[in-house]
């Protein structure tokens, strides 16, 4: 049975290969990469790699507004300011995303999960996952394994953001940085979102984009265990307003 990973990338030519042969490594066999304009020759870094699964590019020109360049602080002012311009938009359903990025995700994902929920290309589960997030999984010979045991159709990995403090672009990204958030501090927040954040895979047929790229869509679902199975998310620059400290040592590929 066939394991999907969707994604939309913008500017990783420098990491995406070793984000590309990790998860080949867990048992996914078929990537679905939607390029968002392509600022860096990332099509040309997915198309030279050699790994045992297909990679399907699809280029896409660049619309609305992008925070190249952008100070978090600077992001944070363009995204107030286009949410006030859409707000009347966003309350009556009319356009979907709560920032820019999110509406392109949700003008260009559906369109590649289409033939997946439609029955187009068999049985299988298929999972978004963003370039800078790694599915880590102890206990599970593989991806397939979690499939094969799963009690529900969709399956949703708990999220921990890892330090990312000093990162270099030349280096490979999960040898630099192996400290994230612990589960215990997560659940002592106030705001328990941060506890209980999402990263899904499900089977085909619920593979249709009606929540958001977190959860894909709703339903009968299953939270794994996170001591098991977890999204390890190397976020760059650092996640700004949110005091957790990051207290677990917990490499992506024990030392």
């Amino acid at each position: 049975m066939p394991h999907t990973i969707v994604t939309m990338t913008r500017g990783d030519a420098h990491k995406i290969g070793e984000w590309v042969d990790y998860h080949a490594e867990l048992g996914f066999d078929d990537f679905q990469i939607v390029l968002d304009g392509d600022v860096d020759g990332t099509e040309a870094t997915l198309r030279s790699l050699e790994v045992p699964a297909v990679v399907t590019v699809h280029p896409r020109p660049e619309i609305g507004i992008y925070a190249d360049g952008l100070t978090p602080g600077q992001y944070q002012l363009l995204r107030a300011e286009w949410q006030r311009q859409h707000a009347e938009q966003i309350a009556a359903k009319q356009i979907r995303g709560h920032d820019p990025l999110s509406w392109r995700q949700h003008q260009r994902i559906p369109e590649i999960m289409a033939p997946y929920a439609a029955g187009e290309r068999g049985r299988g589960w298929l999972a978004f996952i963003d370039v800078d997030e790694y599915i880590v999984l102890r206990g599970y010979s593989g991806i397939r394994q979690v499939t094969q045991e799963a009690e529900a159709p969709r399956l949703r990995f708990l999220n921990f953001n890892v330090d990312t403090t000093g990162h270099d672009p030349a280096r490979p990204v999960l040898e630099q940085h192996t400290r994230r958030w612990a589960r215990e501090d997560l659940l002592a927040l106030e705001d328990q979102r941060w506890a209980n954040r999402p990263k899904s895979i499900v089977r085909y047929r619920c593979a249709r984009l009606t929540s958001t790229v977190h959860k894909i869509s709703t339903g009968r679902q299953q939270t794994l265990d996170p001591e098991r199975a977890r999204v390890h998310h190397f976020r760059i620059p650092l996640q700004v307003g949110v005091d957790i400290p990051y207290s677990v040592e917990d490499p992506v590929r024990p030392r």
